[in-house]
């Protein structure tokens, strides 16, 4: 599946099936084809890269702040 969101064989699938589909299933298709399609852009990746980084920064934060709480109680003995 690689990079893909959705394997591009149900996308295919599904795609292939729109003629049969009520007007309701056929809007939230194009929907959900309309959203995958913004979460595969560009800027929602730089936005998952920032997103990505924050979290490794808090992660860092909290161990050092744990490693900090060690060191002070044992000081503290």
């Amino acid at each position: 599946m690689g990079d893909h969101i959705v394997d591009p064989n149900l996308l295919a699938v599904i795609q292939s099936l729109k003629p049969y589909m009520s007007s309701r299933a056929l809007q939230c298709t194009e929907l959900a084809e309309t959203l995958l399609e913004v979460l595969a852009s560009e800027e929602a990746r730089r936005v998952q890269e920032k997103l990505r980084n924050l979290r490794a920064e808090y992660k860092q934060t909290i161990q050092v702040s744990g490693l900090q709480k060690k060191e002070f109680r044992k000081n503290d003995k």
